[in-house]
C-alpha cells in the first residue's frame, strides 16, 4: 500500500507515464492538424495572425444526429444544447486560474481528487509528494453555487479493489456520504477513474464488485446528490479486454466518463475511444470527458496548442453531444510523475485564453450560476 499522501492523484501519476495516452499513437496521427498549425503558426510569424474570432470559427459545431438522445437512468445532466464546464485538478492550480482570469466568470464545477483508503482530500486537505494539495470542502466553502466532480482513486494494484468489494473501506464509503450530504450540491463521483487502463491493473471482476459495493452502500443510506461515472481510460485497455468487461450493470451508472488527451491532437477518434462511445449510445448515458488536457502544453508565442488540441476538443464535444467538460488547468512540468507533458495552462497566451473564453461564455456552457443546480435537476432538501 502506498503511503495515503500519495492516493488521490497517484492513479494520474500512473496514467502519466504510459506512452500511448500523452502521445498521438493512440490517439491518431494528427498530420493534417499539424500542417493545418503550422501554416497557422507561419502566418502569425509573417505578421498576420488570425483574430480570436477566426480562432473560435474554426470550431465545427455541428452535432451529429444519433448522439441527440434521451437518457436513461442518468443524473444531474444538462438540458438539450448545454454542456458542464469543470475546471481542475489541485486546489493550487484552482486558485491559479481564478487569480489569472478575475473577470471571467467561474466555470460551473471543480474537479478534485480523494482516495478510498481514507476520506483524507475531504474535509482533510491531503498533499501528495508533487505538492497537489486536495480539499473538496475548501471548494465548496468557497464557491458556493458551483458542482463537484470527484475523482475517486481506487486500483488493483495492493488489493486496494478486493479490499473495497471485501467491505474493508465501508465506514470510508459511508463516511463521504454522510460528507456529500451536508454539501447540499451535486457530486459526480468518479469511481475508480481510468477503470480499465493498464496503469490501474484492475480486474474486471474485482472492479465491478467494488464498484457496486460503493454505489449499494450510498444508496442504503439514502445519499442522493450523488451521480455515479463510470469512467474509461478511452484508449488501449488493460489485458486488452474490451471496455464492457468492466461494466457493473445500467443501473449503477449515471454517466460514462472518458479521459481525453493525446486523443485530441487529431480530429478523428481513436478506435478505443469510438468504441466507448458507442457503448455509451448503447446504453443511453450522457458522456462526461472526466480528464482533459493539451499534454503538448500551451507556449507563451505561438497559438498551436489552439489549432491542434483546443479546435477538435470542442469539435469533439459539439460532434458526439458531451455534457460535460473537465479542464485540467496545471503545469505538468511539477509534477514528478511525468517528463513528457508541457506547461498546460491557459493563462500561458492570452489569445488562447481568450479564445477558451470566447468558446465557453457561450449560453451552452453551465457556469456558477444561483440557478445552476435547479437546471441541473438537482433540489437541495431544505429548498423542497
Amino acid at each position: 500500500m502506498p503511503p495515503r499522501k500519495l492516493l488521490p492523484l497517484i492513479g494520474f501519476a500512473l496514467a502519466c507515464t504510459t506512452s500511448t495516452h500523452g502521445g498521438t499513437v493512440d490517439a491518431g496521427s494528427g498530420d493534417d492538424e499539424a500542417d493545418a498549425s503550422a501554416a497557422t503558426d507561419a502566418r502569425v510569424d509573417a505578421g498576420a495572425p488570425e483574430t480570436v474570432e477566426q480562432m473560435v470559427a474554426r470550431i465545427r459545431r455541428d452535432v451529429e444526429p444519433e448522439y441527440e438522445i434521451a437518457y436513461e437512468g442518468a443524473r444531474f445532466v444538462p438540458p438539450a444544447g448545454q454542456t458542464l464546464l469543470v475546471i481542475g485538478q489541485t486546489l493550487g492550480g484552482i486558485d491559479e486560474h481564478v487569480a489569472s482570469f478575475p473577470d471571467e466568470p467561474l466555470p460551473g464545477g471543480w474537479a478534485a481528487y480523494w482516495g478510498i483508503p481514507s476520506t483524507d482530500g475531504l474535509t482533510e486537505t491531503s498533499l501528495s509528494d508533487t505538492g497537489g494539495r486536495q480539499n473538496h470542502q475548501q471548494l465548496v466553502d468557497r464557491f458556493p453555487n458551483t458542482v463537484l466532480q470527484s475523482g475517486l482513486w481506487m486500483v488493483g494494484t495492493w488489493d486496494v479493489a478486493k479490499d473495497t468489494a471485501a467491505g474493508s473501506y465501508d465506514d470510508v464509503v459511508r463516511a463521504f456520504g454522510a460528507w456529500a450530504k451536508s454539501t447540499e450540491r451535486p457530486i459526480y463521483l468518479r469511481i475508480g477513474y481510468e477503470f480499465d487502463g493498464p496503469h490501474n491493473e484492475l480486474e474486471p471482476s474485482d472492479y465491478v464488485a467494488a464498484y457496486r459495493r460503493i454505489v449499494d452502500l450510498l444508496r442504503e443510506d439514502e445519499v442522493e446528490n450523488v451521480a455515479f461515472v463510470w469512467h474509461s481510460y478511452a484508449a488501449t485497455p488493460f489485458g486488452g479486454r474490451p471496455v464492457t468487461a468492466w461494466w457493473p450493470g445500467a443501473e449503477y451508472v449515471d454517466w460514462v466518463g472518458i479521459s481525453l488527451f493525446g486523443h485530441m491532437y487529431s480530429s478523428r477518434p481513436s478506435r478505443d475511444l469510438e468504441a466507448v462511445l458507442d457503448f455509451a449510445l448503447q446504453q443511453r448515458k450522457p458522456v462526461m470527458v472526466g480528464e482533459a488536457t493539451p499534454t503538448e502544453g500551451i507556449s507563451e508565442r505561438s497559438d498551436r496548442a489552439w489549432n491542434t488540441w483546443f479546435v477538435n476538443l470542442f469539435s469533439f464535444a459539439y460532434a458526439k453531444n458531451i455534457k460535460a467538460i473537465s479542464l485540467i488547468n496545471e503545469d505538468w512540468r511539477r509534477f514528478t510523475f511525468t517528463t513528457r507533458w508541457g506547461d498546460a495552462r491557459l493563462q500561458n497566451n492570452d489569445r488562447v485564453a481568450e479564445a477558451f473564453f470566447m468558446e465557453t461564455n457561450a449560453p451552452r456552457y453551465l457556469k456558477q450560476s444561483p440557478e445552476l443546480f435547479e437546471t441541473l435537476g438537482y433540489t437541495p432538501p431544505g429548498d423542497r
